[in-house]
């Protein structure tokens, strides 16, 4: 029996897949994280132009209610935005679990590999001892 691990390899391979997978899941969580905050400034600005508005004189009051609908179409066009990147979080998610799957198997099968590898030197070394023993008691006799 071979001490290496034939399918090191693939367990690397997956390590790295899982690695992959993760850094693509906190890229997508940081962008989520910049379109909320966008979110909450355009909320922030709409309420803040509609409170100018009411204090505005009458002639501004029509650039005013052009500039609050462009806030606000930038806002819906965000929230969609914000909506798609959470659907994909979500898909993304399960690339992650299965990938942690896939790696766990071949994590699992490297350690039945180590534990019949020292299942498989103790037998060995059993053996030995046991010719040890023959070896000896045989001279001893003589």
């Amino acid at each position: 029996m071979k001490k290496n691990f034939r399918l090191q390899k693939v367990l690397e391979y997956r390590e790295r897949i899982v690695d992959i997978e993760k850094n693509k899941l906190s890229a997508m969580n940081a962008k989520l994280a910049d379109t909320n905050a966008k979110v909450k400034a355009a909320e922030d600005e709409i309420a803040k132009q509609v409170e100018d508005k009411q204090t505005a004189e009458n002639m501004f009051r029509s650039m005013y209610d052009k500039y609050i609908a462009k806030l606000t179409g930038q806002k819906n066009a965000l929230v969609k935005q914000k909506r798609q990147l959470e659907l994909n979080i979500g898909i993304h998610k399960k690339k992650v679990m299965e990938a942690i799957e896939r790696h766990k198997i071949i994590l699992k099968l490297k350690e039945k590999h180590v534990e019949n590898f020292r299942q498989y030197l103790n037998k060995e070394e059993m053996k030995l001892i046991d010719e040890l023993a023959v070896t000896r008691s045989g001279k001893n006799e003589n």
